[in-house]
């Protein structure tokens, strides 16, 4: 991921917390998320290495199909 800490469709990055991960594929094992967990880091970057960052507005737009993933994030 070539920027780190932004949202990679519109590059929104004032705060942290409003940054979410999507799944690129919709194919997921588990949640990424802000509760503790008890997986092992192997896994974990396993799975996030199936996501981009998002920022929440864009995650949602995803979500309902209005918005797409830019081609870059897709290669």
């Amino acid at each position: 991921m070539a920027d780190r800490g932004r949202c990679q469709i519109c590059g929104y990055n004032k705060y942290q917390g409003a940054l979410d991960f999507h799944h690129i594929n919709g194919k997921k094992d588990f949640e990424i998320g802000q509760k503790g967990y008890t997986r092992s880091w192997v896994k974990t970057r396993g799975e996030l290495d199936k996501c981009i960052l998002v920022c929440a507005n864009c995650h949602r737009e995803l979500e309902a199909d209005i918005t797409q993933l830019p081609k870059e994030t897709l290669e």
